[in-house]
């Protein structure tokens, strides 16, 4: 199977979760274990959600050197907040993406990858697969009566 139909298999996939669950939470859980199971090995997930001048990992799966909290100004997550669009940052061994995703102007969170750059080539059809699925994150996440996340609870 070549990237672009695994990309439209994921997608089919992710496209499912919210029919599946009641909560923001199970919702954001079903998103990334799905994506995560795809990944290769070495690679990871998660969801960063932002409150209170912090983005802090809500879900992940795999491998995901980020610092569970990231302080608004301090992280690459503030740059992807900034330019409100997909952003890759390239390092000597992984290469990072970041979609943000919004409610209105209002961001709610940032879906991060890590990819080893050994295992994988990031081309256009990942960004526009990161781009649409933040969008479903935004589109489906008004199904839940609120955007707030207890980061403790999760």
């Amino acid at each position: 199977m070549n990237k672009s139909d695994k990309l439209d298999e994921l997608r089919l996939e992710v496209g499912m979760v919210a029919d599946k669950v009641n909560t923001r939470e199970d919702f954001y859980s079903g998103i990334i274990n799905i994506i995560g199971s795809h990944l290769p090995v070495g690679c990871g997930v998660a969801i960063y959600g932002c409150d209170n001048g912090y983005f802090s990992n809500i879900v992940s799966y795999g491998k995901v050197n980020e610092k569970k909290y990231s302080k608004y100004g301090d992280c690459m997550f503030s740059v992807c907040s900034i330019r409100g669009k997909v952003t890759i940052q390239t390092e000597a061994n992984s290469i990072k993406a970041y979609a943000p995703f919004y409610d209105g102007h209002h961001l709610i969170g940032i879906l991060f990858i890590e990819f080893q750059t050994v295992n994988y080539k990031i081309t256009e059809e990942d960004f526009i697969f990161l781009e649409e699925i933040a969008r479903y994150i935004e589109i489906k996440g008004v199904q839940y009566n609120d955007w707030t996340i207890d980061n403790n609870s999760v």
